[in-house]
């Protein structure tokens, strides 16, 4: 009985990382210390973006979405915004959501993004070192 259980209880915590680990570095951001570097905005709608940021990393990338967040938020409720390094990427460097409050972000995400202030950003770094 007591193997039954503990087989559970580990195969139940790898199942937990491999889920949670997937996305690859989801962190709720504050702005970067960092100066963001020139990008261009490939496409934007009234709440999303996709950003070019040649030769991104983590830092680059977060500082450059938060850049765009602050120049963009001010009459919106959310935002979507991700960072790649080509035109034609098919891979994203960082995404992040922002809301402007929790009653929003309840209702966008079923619950699930959760801060203690709002307004939230939320970023989550798939391909941080350009596989």
């Amino acid at each position: 009985m007591r193997n039954r259980v503990t087989a559970a209880a580990v195969t139940s915590a790898a199942l937990f990382i491999t889920l949670t680990g997937c996305g690859g570095d989801d962190e709720a951001s504050s702005a970067p210390k960092v100066a963001p570097p020139p990008y261009t905005v490939i496409t934007e709608k009234k709440s999303s973006a996709e950003l070019l940021v040649e030769d991104a990393t983590t830092e680059s990338a977060t500082a450059a979405i938060h850049d765009w967040i602050g120049k963009n938020s001010a009459d919106r409720k959310s935002l979507g915004v991700q960072v790649v390094r080509t035109k034609d990427a098919g891979t994203v460097v960082c995404r992040a959501e922002w809301y402007a409050d929790e009653a929003t972000a309840k209702v966008q995400t079923g619950g699930r993004v959760t801060a203690d202030e709002w307004p939230h950003t939320e970023v989550a770094c798939p391909d941080p070192g350009g596989s």
